[in-house]
């Protein structure tokens, strides 16, 4: 893998063209979520593969290079509605978080002679996320059996909350996403911002402030020659869409 700096317009990858984004001016507080959401475990699958790059985050970023504004589409189900309605909290566990999960926890356990996990079966998933997945440690997964009655299930419910809140280390608070920081989203250009930053991560190569920031803001006059707006203002802001940032962005439809 290279590790050869980008200093110059003319050496960026073809790939990249700022008008591919003009679709960000429409998006909702749903659709930049579901943009957001989808750049960020792209990022997490490359995180997880520390010798390798993974063949799915690549392939997933070779639908984003060619639109990167396109809807989203994911197999349909009865317990998955549609993105814009179902909760931005409470979402059922899918097959694909079910895969990673089982092949990350085994290779960090590992398995005795027989096969099993031994006594690391008895750990709880959430307990596993806060030692060693920051990206998910605020997850925790439950199985709720629907043979109970509603009350029943939202008692235990609320019980085990409690619990999961004293364990995680994470308390109940609201965050709110204010009007300013949305408009943020489309004036700092985040979506192609990030984009670059994940191609920077499977090319190998690193592309320099001053041309990041003819590439995202050569029609803005009053950011020309400004290195410090890419490294003091856009990359910061960046680093805080993070999964909560992403969540309550969601909730903000409702």
């Amino acid at each position: 893998m290279s590790n050869k700096k980008i200093r110059n317009i003319s050496d960026m990858p073809k790939w990249f063209n700022l008008d591919k984004y003009n679709g960000t001016t429409s998006f909702t507080a749903a659709g930049w979520a579901e943009q957001l959401g989808h750049r960020r475990h792209i990022e997490w699958m490359l995180g997880r593969h520390k010798l390798d790059i993974s063949n799915d985050a690549v392939n997933m970023f070779e639908e984003i290079k060619r639109d990167p504004t396109q809807t989203l589409s994911f197999l349909s189900s009865p317990l998955l509605p549609d993105s814009a309605s179902y909760s931005a909290y409470v979402q059922p566990l899918k097959c694909g978080l079910v895969h990673a999960l089982a092949s990350d926890i085994e290779n960090h356990y590992g398995l005795d002679e027989s096969g099993s996990l031994g006594s690391a079966a008895g750990i709880t998933v959430s307990s596993y996320f806060k030692d060693n997945e920051v990206y998910m440690d605020s997850l925790v997964p439950v199985i709720i059996d629907l043979n109970g009655s509603d009350v029943d299930v939202r008692n235990d419910f609320d019980r085990y909350l409690k619990q999961a809140r004293t364990i995680v280390g994470i308390e109940s608070k609201k965050i709110h996403i204010n009007q300013r920081e949305f408009e943020k989203l489309q004036d700092y250009c985040m979506l192609p911002y990030i984009d670059l930053l994940i191609w920077e991560k499977i090319s190998g190569y690193k592309i320099s402030a001053s041309v990041i920031l003819d590439m995202l803001f050569m029609d803005r006059a009053d950011r020309n020659g400004d290195e410090k707006f890419i490294t003091d203002t856009i990359k910061p802001f960046s680093q805080k869409i993070d999964d909560k940032f992403i969540r309550s962005l969601k909730s903000r439809i409702r």
